[in-house]
């Protein structure tokens, strides 16, 4: 039996997902892994961009089930920042040991959390990895 090359092995993959203007908490299914796969880098877009703000603000993750992998905030005091205008941010990465990898038939989901009385306008996710 020939073994497979190694490029199969760790096949690279970009997803990329729109989502509509949200005025709550949204959570929409990206990818189920088909075996063990690695998140390596996680952006974001928004063409109007959001300010931060104290008391209005959204929380964009990438999470496997309920674990954190990525995320940005436009909260004030401990956020990432505000989302510019037609500007690609990249969202912070967890620094937990093991939580950038699914396994398989684990399902990688956008998650838009919602705090106050924000609204994130539409805008687009880019999550780059490869199988392991």
């Amino acid at each position: 039996m020939t073994r497979r090359p190694n490029d199969f092995l760790s096949d690279r993959v970009v997803l990329f997902q729109d989502h509509a203007s949200a005025t709550a908490d949204t959570t929409t299914r990206l990818f189920k892994a088909r075996r063990k796969f690695l998140v390596e880098q996680v952006r974001y877009i928004n063409p109007t961009g959001l300010a931060v703000d104290a008391a209005n603000f959204f929380d964009v993750k990438i999470q496997n089930g309920a674990v954190v992998m990525a995320e940005w905030s436009t909260e004030t005091t401990v956020g990432e920042g505000a989302f510019v205008a037609d500007t690609y941010v990249d969202l912070t990465l967890s620094t937990v040991a093991g939580a950038l990898v699914l396994d398989a038939d684990d399902v990688l989901s956008l998650v838009l959390d919602e705090t106050g009385t924000a609204t994130l306008p539409a805008g687009r996710v880019q999550v780059e990895g490869r199988y392991i």
